[in-house]
């Protein structure tokens, strides 16, 4: 009973996770595409594409947070000394996001926060990056908890995955960009996901060919069986998900199915991530069974998640069908 109450916490908590990167993730990318465009029109039209539920996305961060709290308490410890640095950058990245887009409402010189939202969003992209990647690269741990350096966490690999998180968001920014926009802007968005895949395929091959040079140490698990005929086989899948989203740019045509190859690829990527780290928590050395609350606590939380992420699904689909269609001039929320 411990070790599947144990498991299905850490996919509940990997789905929160997910939830947050596919629905903040494309609020970000339109964010980091204001710093390159310098059209107050265009960001305005991105700020009203989000301007419905760009904070309520961050709740599923938020109850990441509290899902660890509870359901891992050991890894929230661990993870708060480890990863300090990084999810400073995160938290005021975000913050900073959310006032510049507050600010920009009322001011005069919109540009100048136009910079700040896309600073702000770059911020938070990187803090995401470099705690995902201490996390790949191996917290090390004492007897007493976290015995490492507040600085380990800048890695090589740590860049290679803040720049993937990177071409990734702006990939899904401009690809939700594209299937709420028309006319000229919409035709630059099929440009910049071209951009984007681009960008992420070089990086992909590039991180790939650097791996067994990284010393990561997870390498012995992910060359073992079964999991590199997992991980090939989702690589794969990306590489193919990546070709067909190249096709759609170039044909600008199927909007709807673009941003569908997109969040495919989000999909594709996060199950390979998590099948990388699987089952430990804080590899190579915390397993999950190993720091999972007792029983009494998982299953009591079961019952408030059971009431809490339902009611969340069901206005993310209320928003998003309320919402639905074309962004025009004249509903612009923020121009």
């Amino acid at each position: 009973m411990h070790e599947f109450l144990a498991y299905l916490w850490f996919f509940i908590l990997a789905f929160e996770l997910f939830m947050y990167v596919i629905l903040d993730g494309m609020d970000l990318g339109i964010g980091v595409w204001a710093l390159f465009d310098k059209n107050e029109d265009h960001t305005s039209a991105g700020l009203s594409i989000i301007s419905p539920f760009w904070d309520a996305n961050e709740t599923w961060l938020i109850m990441a947070g509290g899902i660890l709290f509870g359901a891992f308490p050991a890894v929230y410890a661990i993870g708060a000394n480890a990863l300090y640095i990084p999810i400073m950058i995160l938290i005021f990245g975000l913050i900073f996001r959310a006032v510049a887009i507050e600010f920009r409402e009322h001011s005069k010189r919109k540009r100048l926060w136009d910079v700040f939202f896309g600073f702000g969003s770059l911020a938070a992209i990187f803090g995401q990056g470099f705690a995902v990647g201490g996390l790949f690269g191996g917290i090390k741990i004492g007897p007493h908890g976290f015995a490492g350096s507040p600085w380990d966490f800048l890695t090589p690999f740590s860049f290679i995955l803040s720049f993937g998180f990177l071409f990734g968001y702006m990939m899904l920014g401009s690809s939700y960009t594209v299937l709420k926009t028309e006319g000229e802007f919409q035709k630059i968005n099929y440009t910049r996901v071209f951009i984007s895949a681009i960008l992420s395929t070089i990086l992909t091959v590039t991180g790939l060919i650097l791996l067994p040079f990284l010393n990561l140490p997870e390498m012995k698990m992910w060359l073992s069986s079964p999991y590199k005929y997992l991980l090939a086989t989702l690589y794969i899948l990306a590489a193919f998900i990546i070709s067909m989203i190249i096709l759609n740019t170039r044909a600008k045509k199927n909007e709807n199915g673009l941003y569908l190859w997109v969040s495919f690829l989000f999909v594709d990527m996060f199950a390979a991530g998590v099948f990388e780290i699987f089952p430990y928590i804080v590899p190579p050395d915390v397993k999950i069974i190993d720091v999972a609350s007792p029983d009494e606590s998982l299953i009591a939380m079961l019952i408030g998640i059971g009431m809490v992420i339902p009611v969340i699904l069901a206005y993310n689909l209320y928003i998003k069908r309320h919402f639905r269609g074309k962004i025009k001039k004249e509903t612009s929320y923020y121009g």
